[in-house]
């Protein structure tokens, strides 16, 4: 398979030193992939991943149904909406008008496309609604509805439990989910008519959906509401599950 990957990532600026109130330099500049272990998980099983951090995005993404068919699933992970939905308008040699990538991502998703949004800061609605997925074009894709305009953020430090609901489904299959360890949050999520709830997440009282799949148009799409990535998945990225578990994913979104 060939997977696109848009997010998890950071460019880290500093240390900042200030050595008199005349004289503050910045010194050294680092990127850091937060997404690394899950594209090392997919490339060991012999797919291969294209990832762009947000400031690779907002320029690189693709911006036709006829790019994104290149590739045969597509993975938004803390990538704000706005990355896509805009352009590096502050570039001038940027031509004017550019394409709809909101409304070509739902589209790619139509005609066969795989697409997975995983939980984060900024995946849905996200951080004071920061994520911004709310009423666009992607979430016409995503089998579910974020909620609009809020922080959907829920943050359970002492870890969660995971209910599997549908065991023998190819996304689940052959992992021992009693052993799993919990996340440590996630995004709270409102399934779609029609949608398929495998799995939730939250404690003991409270269980809110964590897995949710659809098939829309001739593609398919997922939602997970958790991180792949710490902080929330700080326990989970270790699991020796953790690779067959997204591989599995992809796999069933390719239709591989």
């Amino acid at each position: 398979m060939k997977i696109l990957y848009a997010g998890d990532a950071c460019t880290k600026i500093g240390p900042i030193f200030m050595a008199s109130p005349f004289n503050l330099e910045v010194k050294g500049m680092t990127h850091h992939i937060w997404g690394q272990p899950l594209i090392d998980a997919l490339t060991s099983r012999g797919h291969e991943v294209t990832h762009m951090t947000g400031e690779q995005a907002i320029g690189d993404f693709p911006r036709t149904v006829e790019e994104l068919s290149k590739y045969d699933a597509l993975i938004i992970s803390d990538c704000e909406c706005e990355v896509l939905s805009l352009y590096p308008f502050w570039i001038d040699s940027v031509p004017q008008p550019t394409t709809n990538r909101l409304k070509a991502i739902r589209n790619y998703v139509r005609q066969g496309g795989g697409l997975l949004m995983i939980g984060g800061w900024t995946s849905f609605s996200g951080r004071f609604g920061h994520g911004g997925y709310y009423d666009t074009p992607i979430e016409e894709a995503l089998p579910v509805n974020c909620l609009k305009g809020l922080d959907d953020r829920v943050e359970m430090p002492e870890g969660t439990t995971i209910d599997i609901k549908v065991k023998d489904h190819p996304i689940l299959a052959d992992i021992p989910w009693d052993e799993a360890p919990g996340f440590e949050g996630f995004n709270k999520i409102l399934p779609k008519e029609g949608a398929d709830v495998l799995a939730t997440i939250g404690d003991d009282e409270d269980q809110y959906p964590l897995l949710v799949t659809w098939e829309y148009g001739k593609g398919r799409a997922m939602a997970f509401a958790s991180d792949c990535s710490p902080h929330w998945a700080a326990s989970f990225q270790p699991w020796e599950y953790y690779g067959q578990f997204w591989g599995q994913a992809l796999e069933w979104l390719g239709n591989k």
